[in-house]
């Protein structure tokens, strides 16, 4: 896989993301003259030449880059970091970007219990009977910023937890999915780094080794 400068490779994260259109990534290309200095000239060709216009072209330009140019696990990575740093600037996206870790959780981010299945949840589905509406876009925008500001402090320590584990290695993600659709992660973190600051467990059978906890929230 070809190394390139960090520009370059966040351009291209950028891309496999979303934030950069099919159109622009190739106006991008054709007058970018660093691109073309940085990849040999076989590999500059098949970018040059890919067909925009293609109707899966942007399944069959993610599968290019990501098979040539980008770590998936890094890119996995970057992009989860992105949201998570977006989250600790508390502003619109913030019930967004929990209902994103919620359904990371849900699809395998086991780490993500207390940012997904605790704060996340709760966004996804309001806590009733204080609130009458089902859904978060349901809600008031003053019931949303309620809700929001009803999760702090704690919520800013254990967003800055999750930051601390990825940046130090302590979970390293993978950019793949197991057989059931699940996303691959290794998990380096201490059984005290583990323990829920949301969920406490109330109850343990000891025969089938069930647990079941309640929200510290």
């Amino acid at each position: 896989m070809s190394a390139l400068p960090p520009n370059i490779e966040h351009y291209f994260f950028d891309t496999i993301y979303g934030k950069v259109t099919l159109e622009e990534f190739e106006q991008w290309v054709y007058t970018n003259k660093e691109l073309e200095s940085l990849l040999d000239e076989n590999d500059y060709l098949e970018l040059i030449s890919f067909n925009f216009k293609n109707s899966g072209a942007k399944y069959e330009l993610v599968n290019l880059l990501s098979e040539k140019y980008v770590d998936l696990g890094k890119y996995e990575k970057w992009k989860l970091l992105n949201s998570l740093k977006t989250a600790l600037k508390r502003d619109e996206r913030l019930g967004p970007i929990l209902r994103e870790f919620y359904d990371l959780y849900c699809h395998g981010y086991a780490f993500l219990n207390d940012l997904g299945l605790g704060y996340g949840l709760m966004i996804e589905v309001p806590p009733s009977p204080k609130y009458k509406a089902e859904t978060w876009e349901e809600l008031s925008d003053s019931e949303k910023q309620e809700l929001l500001d009803s999760f702090y402090p704690q919520l800013e320590s254990d967003i800055k937890r999750a930051i601390e584990w990825i940046e130090n290695g302590k979970l390293i993600l993978k950019g793949r999915k197991d057989e059931i659709g699940h996303y691959e992660y290794e998990d380096l973190r201490t059984e005290e780094e583990r323990d829920s600051t949301v969920w406490t467990e109330v109850k343990r059978d000891d025969k089938t080794g069930f647990k079941a906890f309640e929200s510290n929230l």
